[in-house]
């Protein structure tokens, strides 16, 4: 096929945009409900609303596991953990501590001790996650940033205090004030593993806002979970914040830390451990990363289908209007013109597709979670006129799903799909605009034009 040269290209669009999308001419033979531009529009249509879903599963899924890694990242995880000796003086980690403070890049640095317990009350009993902080947690900014309290103190202050995730308190039927026996582990003398038992007043409750992280949470300080969990269960560490997590300089500022721990100080300690959030959490993003996957996959599928619908409708274009074609060529456009006035007009709806449905899209992500609250006060609204004893209907449960679902929008993403939706429907144009080539002035005589 030759190349159509940019002065020629003009009035090649106007006619293709006219033959194809144009207002047909009156015929009084013909239906009073046919147009010849009618398939076009449908097919518009039909590209976009297969775009609508796969913006809103690609921005709401980004915007979900984003909001679930932030979570996880400033409330438990941290960005690196420097797994300690559980015998390590005080003063050798506050030093160890303080020398990673200096580094550059370090946000915070606060130590925990981590561990499982039986939590029980007259309400109930629960497994716990056993958090032993200390007081610096309360100057990081991304712990505070994510963490709500529903009653109390954030912080147990006192020894035999503690503060309850919202779940396990809802476990225990248990609020602020009221008191919970804690059964840890201990080795005793002779290594026989015995039960020890700790009751704790409920200082707090408090709630990360995902369920799956603060279920158990048990809060207390750090002195206090070193002297009820066993080394052999539980595990002490440094949690490192820094400025990106998600960038390069992580590795960077790993190299650092353990460079730290070959001065004389450290070096002759061992149990010493470095590992990354990406490594610490691996097994949960990749669950994440793969169902997104398998979500965008199945909306690309559907963006295929679509454009498979426009191929047809250009077939059917061709066949049912060989003698206007043939018009054309006896008009003197030629058999490479022709099949670019199919290929243009492919093109065209794709991306009149692809730019409508993106602009849909994008607009019922950044709004999904006002659209999500307005059908569900819908919902309930009906559900009540219908049935006034109905329960409240909630769409997305909080105790599964994020409260707020946070938006990530990006850009190169929108430009990727919509370019990737017109070099589709151009594709599928190639078979229609190869036809109506190959169509001949003769075709007019066939017909007794």
């Amino acid at each position: 096929m030759h190349t159509i040269k940019a002065r020629r290209l003009q009035p090649l669009v106007f006619l293709g945009v006219r033959f194809l999308f144009g207002k047909p001419l009156s015929d009084p033979k013909a239906p009073a409900h046919r147009g010849r531009h009618s398939p076009f529009w449908g097919a518009v249509l039909g590209i976009s609303v297969s775009i609508v879903p796969l913006y809103i599963v690609l921005f709401v899924s980004n915007g979900m596991i984003q909001g679930i890694t932030d979570r996880y990242l400033e409330t438990k995880t941290s960005h690196l953990q420097l797994g300690l000796p559980f015998a390590l003086s005080d003063q050798t980690r506050n030093k160890l501590r303080q020398d990673i403070l200096r580094l550059k890049g370090v946000v915070s640095a606060s130590f925990e001790v981590d561990g499982i317990g039986l939590a029980a009350s007259p309400g109930g009993s629960a497994s716990a996650q056993v958090r032993g902080l200390d007081r610096s947690v309360l100057a990081d900014a991304g712990f505070k940033k994510f963490i709500r309290v529903d009653d109390g103190a954030i912080f147990p202050d006192k020894h035999n205090e503690a503060v309850l995730g919202r779940y396990l308190a809802k476990s225990l039927g248990v609020g602020v004030g009221d008191t919970v026996t804690l059964i840890t582990l201990r080795e005793a003398r002779e290594g026989h593993i015995l039960p020890k038992l700790s009751i704790f007043r409920v200082a707090g409750i408090v709630s990360s806002g995902y369920r799956e992280l603060d279920a158990n949470w048990f809060i207390v300080q750090s002195g206090t979970a070193l002297r009820l969990l066993d080394p052999s269960t539980a595990y002490a560490f440094i949690g490192i914040k820094t400025a990106d997590p998600y960038g390069s300089a992580l590795n960077t500022l790993a190299s650092k830390i353990k460079d730290l721990l070959v001065q004389p100080d450290f070096s002759d300690i061992p149990g010493f451990g470095l590992r990354t959030w990406r490594d610490i959490e691996r097994g949960l993003f990749a669950s994440f990363s793969s169902t997104k996957s398998v979500l965008i996959l199945i909306m690309a599928i559907a963006i295929v289908v679509a454009a498979v619908n426009l191929g047809s409708a250009l077939t059917t274009y061709v066949i049912e209007h060989r003698t206007e074609i043939a018009v054309l060529r006896a008009c003197g456009v030629s058999s490479q013109q022709t099949a670019s006035i199919f290929l243009l007009g492919g093109a065209a709806t794709g991306a009149l597709g692809c730019i409508a449905g993106s602009a849909v899209g994008i607009f019922i992500s950044l709004y999904i979670n006002q659209i999500i609250g307005g059908i569900q006060a819908a919902i309930n609204f009906v559900a009540r006129l219908l049935t006034p004893a109905s329960h409240p209907i909630t769409l997305l449960n909080p105790d599964y799903y994020l409260e707020h679902i946070p938006i990530s929008i990006n850009w190169q993403y929108s430009i990727l799909i919509v370019g990737t939706g017109i070099i589709v429907s151009v594709l599928v144009s190639f078979f229609p605009a190869n036809k109506s080539s190959h169509i001949a002035p003769a075709e007019l005589i066939r017909h007794g034009q």
